[in-house]
C-alpha cells in the first residue's frame, strides 16, 4: 500500500498570546512520515551531469565517476539513469534507460569522460532537466543530480536566471539536486539552484569525501514516502513570517522537502502578538492558524491535510513570563537564528571581514549554549578563521546554513549530538559538523 499518513503538529513556543506589539508568537510546525510499513516505494528517473571541465582533471574526476558507480550501484534495477557530460559543450553517453541495463555499460561510459575545456554548468544542468522531463507527471521521482566543482564560466551564468529555470522545471516535476566539488565552486548558484530546484545543496571538500553526499541523495530518493509537498497558510491575518528559505510560488503557500520514512521536515513561523490576538478573535474556529499540506504519495497520489493551531488563552505579561518555553520550538528557533548569523558571516568572509567574523561567532555560540551540535559546529568555524582559511570558511557557513534551515530531520531526534550515534542514521539525516567532509573526518 502508498504512504497514506502524515503526522503533523503546530506548537507555539508559549501556549499563550499576550496582547502587545513587542512580542512576537513564534510556532512551529512539523510534519513527519512514519517508518515505512510495506515495500513500496517511488521509482526513480535520474540524471548524473558530470562536470568535465578542464580543472576536473585527475582526482576530482575520477572521484565523480567513482562516485556515480557507488549511486548506480545502489539504484534499484527498474530505476532508471542517464548520463550526462559537460565542459563548454554538452555530451550524453547515455540516453534515459533502466538501471539493470545501464550497468554493464557504466565502466566503458565513464572511461570516455575526458576533462575537457571550460564551464558551461547551466547548458550540462538543462540537458539533465531535458532527459526526464518525458517522465515528469508521471508516478516517478525525477532527479537531476549536477556534480561540479567549477564556477560557471560559458553559456548563461546569471543566477536568478538560472534559477527561475530550475524552479519552473521543479514545479512542472523535475527536481535538481547540487553536489560541489572541492573548493572552486560557486557556492551561492549551486545552493540557490538546489533551493530553486527543491532539491539538496551539498559538497565534498576532497575527492575522499564525495561518496558520502552521493550515499545520502540515493538513500533519500529510495525512502521517499511524499513528494511535491507543499504548506499553505490560512489565517485572518497577513503578517506571518516563514523563517526558513523554502521557496514559494503562489500567495500564502511554501514548497517543502520531501519527505522520507521515518522523517520530518519543520517550518519556523512568527507573527506580532497582536496581529495573532486580533486573527484568533476573527476566526472561524477560534485558530490564529491553520495550514493545508498537499503531497503525492509513493504511487503518485495527491493527498491533502489540515491542522490548526490550537486557541490560545490571552494572559497578562506577568502570567506570560511565568510560562516555560516549548524545547524543540526553542531549539529551531535558535538554529534559524544561527543560520541567519551564518549567512551574515558569509558576506562578511567574502569581504576577508575576521574581525566581523569573530563577534558574529560570539553570538552564535550564545545560541549554540543548549544545542551540542551547533557548539562543535561553531568551534571548527572559530578554527578556520583563526587559519583565515577563507574558501573553506566560506563554504562551510553556507552549507551549514542551508543544514540548519532547511533539513530533514530524524523522527523523534534527540537534543543531544554525538557523532558516533550521527554515523548510525541514514546518510540524509545525519547532523555533520564539517559540511564539507566526510563524517567523522579529522584531517
Amino acid at each position: 500500500m502508498p504512504a497514506s499518513h502524515l503526522d503533523i503538529s503546530i506548537t507555539p513556543l508559549r501556549p499563550a498570546l499576550i496582547d502587545t506589539d513587542r512580542l512576537h508568537l513564534e510556532v512551529l510546525v512539523r510534519i513527519g512520515v512514519p517508518a515505512n510499513q510495506s515495500s513500496s516505494r517511488t521509482p526513480l528517473s535520474v540524471a548524473l551531469v558530470i562536470d568535465r571541465s578542464g580543472s576536473m582533471r585527475g582526482s576530482r574526476l575520477n572521484a565523480a565517476k567513482e562516485a556515480t558507480k557507488q549511486f548506480v550501484n545502489q539504484l534499484h534495477a527498474d530505476d532508471e539513469v542517464s548520463l550526462v557530460a559537460y565542459d563548454d559543450s554538452v555530451s550524453v553517453p547515455l540516453n534515459l534507460i533502466a538501471v539493470k541495463n545501464f550497468k554493464p555499460l557504466l565502466p566503458e561510459l565513464l572511461s570516455s569522460i575526458d576533462e575537457g575545456g571550460s564551464t558551461n554548468l547551466h547548458a550540462g544542468w538543462l540537458e539533465g532537466a531535458q532527459q526526464l522531463a518525458p517522465r515528469s507527471g508521471t508516478d516517478r521521482m525525477c532527479r537531476v543530480v549536477l556534480l561540479s566543482d567549477g564556477k560557471a564560466n560559458a553559456g548563461i551564468q546569471n543566477i536568478d536566471t538560472i534559477c527561475e529555470q530550475v524552479s519552473h522545471l521543479a514545479a512542472a516535476g523535475v527536481t535538481t539536486t547540487t553536489v560541489g566539488i572541492g573548493l572552486d565552486f560557486n557556492e551561492r548558484l549551486m545552493t540557490a539552484m538546489a533551493i530553486a530546484g527543491q532539491g539538496t545543496a551539498m559538497y565534498g571538500d576532497r575527492a575522499s569525501d564525495l561518496s558520502e553526499p552521493l550515499e545520502a541523495e540515493v538513500g533519500l530518493l529510495s525512502a521517499l514516502g511524499w513528494r511535491e509537498v507543499s504548506l499553505k497558510l490560512q489565517s485572518e491575518s497577513t503578517r506571518w513570517t516563514v523563517h526558513n528559505p523554502y521557496p514559494s510560488h503562489e500567495p500564502d503557500t511554501w514548497i517543502l522537502p520531501s519527505l522520507a520514512f521515518n522523517s520530518e521536515a519543520w517550518v519556523a513561523l512568527s507573527i506580532p502578538m497582536d496581529c495573532a490576538v486580533e486573527a484568533q478573535h476573527a476566526s472561524d474556529n477560534g485558530s490564529a492558524l491553520s495550514i493545508s499540506i498537499r503531497a503525492k504519495n509513493t504511487e503518485g497520489g495527491v493527498h491533502a491535510f489540515e491542522a490548526s493551531l490550537p486557541a490560545l488563552p490571552v494572559v497578562s505579561q506577568a502570567e506570560y513570563d511565568a510560562i516555560t518555553d516549548d524545547p524543540m520550538v526553542r531549539r529551531r528557533f535558535d538554529e534559524i537564528e544561527a543560520a541567519d548569523l551564518q549567512r551574515e558571516a558569509y558576506q562578511a568572509a567574502s569581504q576577508r571581514n575576521w574581525s566581523k567574523i569573530s563577534h558574529m561567532l560570539d553570538d552564535l555560540e550564545l545560541r549554540a549554549r543548549d544545542n551540542p551540535w551547533l557548539m562543535q559546529t561553531v568551534t571548527l568555524l572559530r578554527r578556520l578563521l583563526a587559519e583565515k582559511d577563507q574558501a573553506r570558511l566560506e563554504k562551510e557557513l553556507m552549507y551549514s546554513s542551508h543544514s540548519l534551515s532547511a533539513r530533514l530531520t530524524e523522527l523523534g531526534e534527540s537534543m543531544n549530538f554525538s557523532e558516533s550515534a550521527e554515523s548510525g542514521k541514514a546518510a540524509f539525516l545525519r547532523r555533520k559538523i564539517q559540511q564539507g567532509r566526510q563524517s567523522g573526518s579529522r584531517d
